[in-house]
C-alpha cells in the first residue's frame, strides 16, 4: 500500500512538469559503439527485448524502449536489424508492438523501404525453443553485435556464449539474479540490476517509468535510514528494533 501511495504521489508531482533526473547509463554508449562496429563491418545487429513472461511487465517495457533506441541507430546507419521474438505465452501479445516500434524507427528516418517484418521472426512461445532459435539466428547471420535486454532466464547464458563464438560484441542486461555472474563473464558489457530499467526511463522520459525509478530510490533511502537507525539504537542499548521485528 505504501509503495502504491509513493508511486501515485510521485506521478502527481510530475504532472506539474517537473521530472526527476535520471543520469545517462553507460550501457547506452556501449550500444552505440556496438551498432557502429556492425555498420563498419557490414554485418547486422541482433537485438531482443526479452521473453515477456508476464506480457508488458516492468522489464519488457524497458526492453522495448531500448529496442526503439537500437532501431533508430540502425535506421540512421542503414544497418540491418534482426529481432528474435517469442519465449513465452505473454510474448504473443508483445510482438506486434515490437514490430511497430522497429517500423516507426525506420519511418522516422525516412527509410521505410529498409524495414522488413521478416527480420522480426517469431521463433517459439516456449522458453528453451526460443533460446535455441535465437542461438541458431546468431550462428546463421553472424552479426557484428548482439544486444539482449528485457526479461530472460536460464537460456541467456547459452545465447551469450554463442554470440561470443561468432565474434559479436555482446551486451546483456540480466533480470534474473542467478545470471548476473555468468553473463558478466560472457558479455563485453553487462547492465547489472536496474541499469536497463534506468536506461529505458532515460530514453523514453515516460512519467510512469520515471516515477517507478524515483519510487525505488525513495524506498532505498528509507531502507538505508532504517538500517542506520537500527545500528544506532543497538549501539546505545535499545531493543526497539527487535521489538518491532518480533511483532
Amino acid at each position: 500500500m505504501l509503495l502504491a501511495i509513493v508511486f501515485a504521489l510521485t506521478l502527481y508531482l510530475m504532472s506539474g512538469g517537473k521530472k526527476p533526473y535520471v543520469r545517462r547509463v553507460p550501457g547506452l554508449d556501449a550500444m552505440e559503439d556496438a551498432v557502429g562496429r556492425s555498420t563498419e563491418m557490414g554485418k547486422p545487429v541482433v537485438a531482443s527485448y526479452g521473453w515477456a513472461f508476464s506480457g508488458f511487465d516492468y522489464w519488457t517495457v524497458a526492453g522495448l524502449t531500448i529496442l526503439s533506441h537500437v532501431a533508430k541507430l540502425c535506421a540512421k546507419t542503414n544497418t540491418r536489424l534482426l529481432v528474435p521474438t517469442g519465449g513465452s505465452e505473454g510474448s504473443y501479445i508483445v510482438r506486434p508492438v515490437a514490430v511497430e516500434i522497429v517500423k516507426n524507427a525506420y519511418e522516422a528516418e525516412g527509410k521505410s523501404d529498409l524495414f522488413n517484418e521478416n527480420d522480426l521472426p517469431f521463433l517459439s512461445g516456449s522458453q528453451f525453443a526460443m533460446g535455441t532459435g535465437y542461438a541458431g539466428m546468431l550462428l546463421s547471420n553472424r552479426p557484428g553485435s548482439m544486444i539482449m535486454a528485457g526479461s530472460s532466464a536460464a537460456d541467456a547464458m547459452m545465447i551469450a556464449e554463442v554470440s561470443n563464438q561468432v565474434g559479436a560484441i555482446t551486451i546483456t542486461a540480466p533480470t534474473y539474479i542467478g545470471n548476473v555472474a555468468a553473463l558478466a563473464c560472457a558479455s563485453d558489457y553487462v547492465m547489472i540490476g536496474e541499469e536497463a530499467v534506468a536506461a529505458g526511463a532515460y530514453l523514453s522520459q515516460e512519467p510512469a517509468q520515471l516515477a517507478s525509478i524515483r519510487t525505488q530510490d525513495i524506498y532505498k533511502f528509507i531502507g538505508i535510514g532504517l538500517i542506520l537507525l537500527g545500528w544506532v539504537l543497538t549501539a546505545v542499548g535499545s531493543n526497539l528494533i527487535q521489538q518491532i521485528l518480533s511483532t
